[in-house]
């Protein structure tokens, strides 16, 4: 039953993606509209994620209403969310009867387990490709399809079967496990990072976080205290992407995670030049990090191109989790247009 649960929040959060994809709008839109803190639409938008990253109430049908509503679905996808609903408040009824007292606990400890399997190769995004220097700007990319949301991380190879090879697996692991004060240099294969307390994250986008003439996403919510963002940023000749980690705990352990980093450029993912993936990076409480920008970064094209980086943030033993895309850099040879950005 908590996998039926975790696969109808799943397919719900896919759909409403969907639906704001086709009508080219953003998750600050649908929160401003239904009056609900961006946050809290982010965790919704997370699928069976929300159930362990957040105690708040889950999506059921008077929030699927009114997301019906505000989009103006009609006809399949209307029925279809307002189906998925009834399936999500049906099944947590029934997880509740069964375990009156703890039954969060018991899904997410099922959950846990189940969590979709990675697929082979990401799917090609919908981005702008190369248009004449005359064009009017090109369209925002819209790369949220509900199997481009499910970008799974590889698992990671098993350890063999002796105790030696066990041990010589973990002593690995912990040598290539970078902290913001130890970080490696560039020319290593590690990616370095920048450590920089942390200030208090704002909902919305961020201007200049890498630099000039760089935008990040909006903030995402864990795993644990975490909170992290995709960000891109467009050079001279060059245009680089990177992910900003904010471990938001004052006084905890320090949060361990995974990240994977790519870009978006020609409708396609593409893998980072320099960037291992996935790595580790460990984030002291009170700190950020941001992975290295010149280990993730291409060529400027003398054409017209649309660029964004996407990124995953997952626990340090996940080995699947949801991307998250920067603002689109609509690059021309004499100016950058960001979709979305601050007024």
């Amino acid at each position: 039953m908590a996998g039926a649960f975790g696969g109808a929040l799943d397919d719900w959060s896919a759909a409403v993606r969907d639906a704001l994809a086709a009508e080219g709008r953003y998750q600050n839109w649908l929160a401003r509209r239904l009056g609900t803190p961006a946050p809290k639409v982010s965790l919704w938008l997370r699928g069976r994620e929300q159930v362990w990253l957040s105690g708040a109430g889950l999506p059921g049908a008077a929030t699927t209403r009114a997301i019906v509503r505000e989009l103006g679905l009609e006809g399949p996808s209307a029925d279809r969310l307002a189906a998925l609903a009834a399936r999500i408040d049906d099944l947590q009824r029934e997880l509740e009867a069964l375990h009156p007292r703890d039954w969060r606990k018991r899904a997410l400890e099922h959950l846990r387990g189940t969590a979709p399997a990675p697929a082979p190769a990401p799917v090609p995004v919908p981005a702008p490709a190369a248009v004449a220097p005359t064009a009017p700007p090109p369209d925002t990319p819209r790369p949220t399809t509900r199997r481009g949301r499910r970008r799974s991380l590889p698992r990671l190879a098993a350890a063999a079967a002796t105790g030696m090879a066990a041990a010589a697996l973990v002593a690995y692991l912990a040598s290539t496990r970078t902290t913001p004060d130890t970080a490696k240099p560039a020319t290593t294969s590690q990616p370095a990072t920048i450590p920089r307390a942390a200030a208090l994250e704002q909902p919305g986008l961020e201007k200049n976080t890498l630099g000039a003439d760089s935008r990040c996403g909006e903030p995402v919510p864990g795993p644990e205290s975490v909170v992290w963002r995709v960000c891109a940023r467009v050079d001279a000749d060059r245009v680089a992407f990177a992910v900003k980690i904010t471990n938001q705990a004052d006084r905890a352990a320090t949060a361990r995670v995974r990240v994977r980093l790519q870009y978006v450029q020609a409708k396609a993912f593409h893998p980072c030049p320099e960037a291992p993936n996935p790595q580790p990076v460990d984030v002291p409480p009170g700190r950020t990090v941001i992975t290295d920008p010149a280990r993730c970064s291409v060529p400027r094209e003398p054409v017209p191109y649309a660029y964004q980086g996407v990124g995953w943030v997952v626990p340090a033993n996940a080995n699947a989790g949801s991307y998250e895309l920067s603002p689109a850099a609509h690059v021309y040879p004499d100016r950058t247009i960001w979709k979305p950005d601050l007024l």
